[in-house]
């Protein structure tokens, strides 16, 4: 049926909203991994502000990511394929996918990277990966 089509796509998870950084695990040693050494010029702090801005359509998605270094912002529809540049200013191939109820980004260039959210009660877990480094960061939906 239509529905469970649906639901096995993954697309039964509503991700759209804003959500605010609660936590990070193991961000520093991604973030040498993914943007290299010589790009992480300080410890980021304990307290750092970070919002995901979601809207979703179905397989339709605007992210827009407001760091203290700035905000990306990228609309993609899952399954298709697009080019954008990575934070160190490289071209890198996108793809998105359902993985088991997650949204999963793959970004290939000079490196490759994983990103992947899920939803986990009122909190969007988003795990990256970049060579073997990984890291989490919990994010928690801001109620208006």
């Amino acid at each position: 049926s239509a529905l469970s089509c649906l639901l096995s796509s993954g697309i039964n998870a509503e991700y759209g909203g804003r959500w605010v950084l609660e936590r990070t695990e193991y961000l520093e040693e991604y973030m040498k991994q993914s943007l290299g050494t010589d790009h992480v010029k300080h410890k980021f702090p304990k307290d750092m502000t970070v919002l995901n801005v979601i809207s979703q359509d179905g397989n339709s998605f605007r992210l827009k990511v407001i760091t203290p270094g700035g905000v990306n912002e990228t609309t993609f529809d899952v399954g298709e394929q697009w080019q954008e540049q990575d934070s160190t200013g490289d071209t890198c191939i996108v793809t998105s996918k359902w993985l088991n109820g997650k949204l999963v980004t793959i970004a290939e260039g000079k490196k490759t990277v994983t990103v992947s959210r899920e939803l986990r009660g009122e909190y969007m877990i988003t795990t990256m990966k970049c060579k073997n480094a990984t890291s989490r960061c919990i994010f928690s939906r801001e109620i208006s």
